[in-house]
């Protein structure tokens, strides 16, 4: 507070010596420029300014510590009581709550751009769109479903709500995984482990380990 106090101080013997104001002057108080330091603070004191302020928050807020001490010298500069700095905090919630919506409505903006973005590149890739285009999402779906990642599933909400499922690659990569699950005849759906043929001598002796060359 020392700090702030001499900052104000400065600030009041910059001005022309005709205008000698102090800052408590603005708020309507009287000061007397004979007086001491201690006779400035009790008028501080008896004219409602207090050295820290108690402010209430709007319903569903917090207060930042750090910024309340930035704000007290203001405060105290503009000669505002504790009851007249809490009048302020509506609209302070208010100014903050505009800030808030106007940047999440440019991530939400930014998000849809990319979204989009990663679609029409999807669709315009001369492997998997244009006339490959559905047949490629019914093959990337149909791999999904067989490992068991049926519509609605972690992995394919989080596919919808990071647009990933969008991206030309993330496409390309389950159109392969499905073209090559259509391919491998052992291959099981859901999360069931593949099945893999035997021979005739690993079905009649299973303990005996094959042997190259043998």
């Amino acid at each position: 507070m020392a700090d702030e106090t001499t900052l104000i101080q400065t600030s009041d013997q910059s001005m022309e010596p005709a205008i000698e104001l102090d800052p408590t002057a603005l708020g309507g108080g009287e000061f007397d420029h004979g007086d001491s330091a201690s006779d400035g603070d009790a008028d501080d004191m008896s004219s409602g300014i207090p050295d820290s302020y108690q402010l209430t928050p709007a319903e569903g807020l917090t207060l930042d510590a750090q910024a309340v001490e930035a704000a007290t010298p203001v405060f105290r500069e503009l000669g505002l009581s504790n009851d007249a700095a809490n009048k302020l905090m509506p609209v302070a919630a208010q100014f903050a709550q505009s800030i808030t919506d106007k940047f999440n409505q440019q991530i939400v903006t930014q998000v849809q751009t990319e979204r989009k973005a990663w679609l029409d590149s999807a669709r315009a890739d001369p492997e998997i769109g244009g006339a490959h285009w559905n047949r490629t999402i019914a093959t990337a779906a149909s791999a999904l479903d067989t490992l068991g990642l049926a519509r609605g599933s972690p992995f394919r909400v989080l596919l919808d709500e990071s647009g990933l499922g969008n991206h030309p690659e993330m496409i390309r990569a389950f159109a392969k995984v499905g073209q090559a699950i259509g391919e491998d005849n052992d291959f099981t759906r859901g999360s069931r482990a593949p099945i893999t043929r035997k021979g005739a001598a690993e079905t009649l002796y299973p303990d005996d380990a094959p042997k190259g060359g043998q």
